[in-house]
């Protein structure tokens, strides 16, 4: 019976087992200075592994932390652009809202100041191409505005209305070096007033050309000009701008002047139209009289 029970091997792993954790227990059993080889053994090995998993794990989670932070941020990154775009968006109405408010009240305080009757407007369109040439304004003939009425803004003379619709016009500024006709002018000296045209517009100096000056006038730089009340268009005393420089004429029997504008063309974003009941009435008294000429002086 005994070689029989250590021929069964399992029963003899089991009893070896058993007796070497006895063993083991009463050795480690109670207070110790030190480890024995076992436990050592079996601790460093549980560390070691321990250090070999822990580095990829801890990578991975770390990974995984920023990667979900990185798209935290980008979240509130794309809604702190969008926020900033629309706060870019309304400062820039907020500039446009204060720029005409400010150019309302010029225009308002010079009709106060002034005895001719204005009818305000907003500039609506202005062609790139054709800059210099012309702007549409939001206001026509259901508003009282006829063709060839005087355009000007709180600065200055800018042009005149070309063209009507129902509430739409077409202006003609002053630097249209094209077909713009030939404006009435004074140049106020001490000595009185000189009498010259607006005839053109020199783009390279931006200075408006005065003609037609009597030879002997004595002109200066910064004397005004102003339309003449002579003109069958426009009223008098509106302000052109100022002399900038005197030149000889194109034959040398009279002077050219460079005229520096008043207004500001670069930007219009409020004008006012000059409706003046005199001119109104000569103009109606004119095509009269050209009626009767067509119909053969009856």
């Amino acid at each position: 019976m005994f070689f029989r029970f250590f021929g069964n091997r399992r029963l003899f792993a089991l009893l070896v087992s058993v007796i070497l954790l006895i063993v083991i227990m009463g050795m480690t059993r109670g207070e110790r200075e030190g480890v024995t080889w076992p436990e050592a053994a079996v601790k460093n090995s549980v560390a070691w592994v321990d250090s070999l998993l822990s580095t990829p794990v801890f990578g991975v989670s770390n990974w995984l932390e920023e990667w979900g932070e990185i798209g935290t941020l980008r979240a509130e990154n794309e809604k702190l652009e969008k926020k900033m775009d629309r706060y870019l968006k309304l400062k820039a109405r907020v500039d446009q809202l204060q720029q005409e408010n400010k150019e309302l009240k010029k225009a308002v305080r010079y009709t106060g100041e002034n005895q001719l009757n204005f009818i305000t407007a907003r500039t609506v369109a202005r062609s790139p191409d054709r800059w210099n040439n012309r702007v549409v304004i939001d206001r026509g003939s259901e508003d009282g505005i006829r063709k060839d009425m005087p355009v000007i803004t709180h600065e200055g003379l800018i042009g005149r209305i070309t063209a009507t619709t129902g509430h739409m016009s077409d202006v003609q500024l002053l630097t249209d070096t094209g077909s713009a006709p030939g404006i009435a002018a004074h140049v106020q000296t001490k000595n009185g007033n000189v009498f010259g045209l607006i005839e053109g517009y020199d783009t390279e100096k931006k200075r408006l050309l005065m003609k037609k000056l009597p030879s002997g006038a004595k002109l200066k730089k910064g004397q005004m000009v102003v339309t003449s009340g002579m003109s069958d268009t426009f009223a008098g005393d509106l302000l052109i701008g100022t002399v900038d420089e005197v030149t000889r004429g194109e034959f040398g029997v009279d002077q050219k002047v460079y005229v520096k504008p008043a207004a500001r063309f670069e930007r219009l974003d409020y004008v006012m139209v000059v409706r003046d009941p005199t001119k109104l009435q000569l103009k109606k008294h004119q095509e009269e009289l050209d009626s009767r000429e067509g119909n053969g002086g009856e």
